[in-house]
């Protein structure tokens, strides 16, 4: 309905999802790097940070959206 304002929750969910995943493989990319080249506890760290700022663009770019409609 149009005048629902009852959350949608698969939207939520699929929010969060985004955002773990997003770390999840900005880590396991810097952990391979790292282990390729010799930058292991940096690239780690620096791959699972850019994740984060990933999903967390997601996240904003989403809210945005939901606040429009």
């Amino acid at each position: 309905m149009p005048g629902d304002k009852s959350p949608n929750w698969g939207t939520f969910m699929g929010t969060g999802l985004e955002m773990a995943v997003g770390v999840a493989v900005g880590y396991f990319i810097g952990h391979w790097l790292g282990k390729r080249y010799g930058w292991d506890p940096a690239a780690t760290l620096i791959g699972a940070m850019i994740g984060l700022i990933g999903g967390a663009y997601l996240l904003i770019k989403e809210m945005n959206r939901m606040d429009k409609d």
